[in-house]
C-alpha cells in the first residue's frame, strides 16, 4: 500500500464486481471516494454463493478474465479509476469468501457493493450483502441505485 504525501497510508477499497449495473455504480462510487491517491481492488468471484466452481480454473484463465474485467471498467469511461492504484482479483470462490480474502490480503478499509433489484427470496439486501454483513472483518458499504 502506498503512502500519501503527508505520510499516512492511502485508503483502499475492495469492490465486488460481477459486471452488473450495480457493480459498475459501486466501482465508480468507490473510485470517486478514493481520489486522488487510493487503491481500488476489483474482485470478481468465479462462482456463485451456492454454486459449483467455475470451469475457469487455471491461473492463466483467471488472469485473462481479470484483465478483461479491469479493461471493461476503464474503457467504459471511468476516468476516476485511471489515477488510482488498481488491482484485480479473479478467484474461484464464492463472492463472500473472495471479497473477505481479498480484503485481508490488501488491507482494505471497506468492501463496496452495488445494489439492484432482487427476488423476494433474497430479501431487501441480497444474499451476498447479508452474508458479508455478518462475516466481513471490515465495514461493508452498499451503494444504492440512486447514488450518483
Amino acid at each position: 500500500m502506498s503512502a500519501r504525501a503527508d505520510g499516512r497510508r492511502a485508503r483502499c477499497f475492495a469492490v465486488g464486481y460481477d459486471r452488473s449495473e450495480g457493480a459498475r455504480r459501486a466501482a465508480s462510487w468507490a473510485a470517486a471516494q478514493l481520489q486522488p491517491d487510493g487503491k481500488l481492488v476489483i474482485v470478481h468471484a468465479g462462482r456463485g454463493l451456492h454454486a459449483p466452481p467455475s470451469p475457469l480454473s487455471t491461473q492463466s484463465e483467471r488472469a485473462a478474465v481479470g484483465r478483461a474485467v479491469v479493461d471493461e471498467l476503464l474503457l467504459g469511461g471511468e476516468d476516476t479509476m485511471r489515477d488510482l492504484e488498481l488491482a484485480a482479483e479473479i478467484l474461484d470462490e464464492d463472492p463472500v469468501s473472495a471479497l473477505i480474502d481479498a480484503a485481508k490480503r490488501h488491507g482494505v478499509d471497506a468492501i463496496v457493493l452495488g445494489s439492484g433489484p432482487h427476488k423476494r427470496l433474497e430479501k431487501a439486501l441480497g444474499v451476498v450483502t447479508s452474508e458479508l454483513l455478518t462475516r466481513s472483518p471490515v465495514p461493508v458499504i452498499v451503494v444504492p441505485p440512486q447514488a450518483s
